[in-house]
């Protein structure tokens, strides 16, 4: 713990000696609130701490990867930031009348959602606009609360890998990773290598299944139907693979503390064998096509644009930032599940839709490849190790196909005491907004599905 007056001076003079800011967030340990402060250095992760009185420093003059954490909870912790720049509130939905920033016979106010055409996820974006141009956009993501971080106290911990893939359901394996991983080294345990490598297969397919989504959308907003066919097609062929091997679509109930449930590695293998090199042709000869159609990458390129150093300053992860040439992949420091990765990360300086496209491209085929080590490693051990219950706390994170996914775990008298998660899209998510400057109206589904960020990232 460090002393509530020097917390933020610590933390700032960390991050200007060269530091990250990965999150923020808060917990109550009885009637104190702690305010948790993570950063990296060294490609390690390091968590500051220490008790909240009456008001906090902002850290979100001059470092705007802490504007939405300090904003999140200073409404739901009630904790009061100094300095914090006033905004409408985050996590609350006003009337959308509330919103208007422009008094204007010319501007129009659009409603677009939170029910949209498709399957996607309850979001409200409340947009001014005069003929195409955007004037303001504000969105409301908190319309479900769904309470899962609550959820997890004092759930049992052999249940609790079942909640976090309920967090977001089109990356469970990620989410359930990450919490056992936190969860096993507060309780001073590691994974076998057979199951680490089972884990990584999974994470893997998971960020497969999800880049061929948001490369299907993007076809489909450019009316491409054939090319969005074939997308979806090739992610179906991914969930009946996971389906084949794990008995579930998007591999649910695979992970548990300790390792697998059952010998998966093997499940996978024996899959793998009969159905990868399909999979795998079938996958890229689609994307290949898709993005050799030219009318779709000129649609793309100059769109939704993220300049390197706005990227670095919000905090971006995953596509999104490498995109803008940003590196990030934890995989390659203390976030890979088997291995670290092999090969240099996926970086595209172009900072556009375009380019987030070529770095989903690039790590389809790069996840295909890690696919295969892991496979042809066949590591030795047992599919779970047991272990007994230990107070502790321990943050840990794994490289989601939306990027870098933070959970952190405090186990109080061999129980769950609280949960804590930052998914990569709330890291993103922004960003989104600076990136529709200079656009119009019709740019934004590219841009939204260039992101591929997932709402249920945000409320938890």
């Amino acid at each position: 713990m460090i002393a509530p007056s020097t917390l933020q001076a610590t933390v700032r003079r960390r991050i200007d000696a060269g530091a990250r800011l990965a999150w923020i967030f808060a917990d109550r340990v009885g009637s104190e609130a702690i305010l948790c402060y993570v950063i990296e250095e060294g490609g390690k992760l390091q968590t500051l701490s220490g008790p909240v009185f009456e008001s906090v420093r902002s850290l979100a003059v001059g470092l705007p990867a802490a504007a939405w954490y300090e904003r999140e909870i200073s409404e739901r912790w009630s904790v009061r930031f100094e300095n914090l720049p006033p905004n409408p509130p985050l996590t609350t939905v006003l009337p959308a009348e509330r919103l208007r920033f422009v008094d204007s016979s010319e501007v129009s106010t659009l409603l677009y959602g939170p029910v949209r055409s498709g399957i996607v996820e309850s979001v409200r974006w409340v947009v001014e606009t005069a003929g195409e141009d955007f004037i303001s956009v504000y969105p409301s993501m908190w319309l479900k609360h769904r309470g899962l971080e609550a959820r997890f106290v004092n759930v049992p911990i052999a249940l609790a890998p079942y909640v976090a893939e309920h967090v977001s359901g089109a990356s469970a394996s990620s989410h359930a990773a990450a919490f056992c991983r936190a969860t096993e080294m507060l309780l001073g345990i590691e994974a076998s290598e057979r199951a680490r490598a089972a884990r990584a297969v999974l994470v893997e397919f998971e960020r497969i299944h999800q880049h061929l989504d948001s490369l299907a959308k993007l076809a489909e907003d450019a009316s491409l139907s054939v090319g969005s066919a074939q997308m979806f097609a090739a992610k179906e062929r991914v969930h009946r693979l996971l389906c084949e091997a794990t008995g579930n679509r998007f591999a649910r109930g695979s992970i548990c503390v300790g390792g697998t449930r059952f010998d998966v590695f093997e499940r996978l293998r024996q899959t793998c064998v009969r159905e990868l090199d399909g999979l795998q042709k079938h996958a890229l000869s689609a994307v290949d096509r898709l993005v050799s159609t030219q009318s779709l990458m000129d649609r793309l390129i100059g769109t939704g644009t993220i300049a390197h150093d706005d990227a670095a300053a919000a905090g971006a992860v995953g596509p999104t930032a490498r995109g803008s040439g940003v590196s990030c992949d934890v995989r390659a420091r203390d976030g890979y599940l088997f291995t670290p990765l092999d090969s240099r990360e996926a970086l595209e300086g172009g900072g556009d839709a375009a380019a987030r496209t070529l770095v989903r491209v690039a790590e389809i085929r790069r996840s295909f490849q890690l696919v295969r080590n892991a496979l042809d490693a066949n590591p030795g051990g047992p599919h779970c190790t047991s272990a007994r219950p230990t107070d502790g706390e321990a943050v840990a994170r794994v490289e989601s196909p939306q990027g870098e996914l933070l959970y952190f775990v405090r186990i109080e008298s061999g129980a769950i005491a609280r949960v804590a998660v930052r998914g990569a899209s709330f890291a993103n998510w922004p960003l989104f907004i600076p990136s529709l400057r200079g656009n119009i109206f019709t740019d934004f589904s590219f841009i939204e599905h260039s992101f591929g960020a997932l709402q249920s990232e945000v409320d938890r």
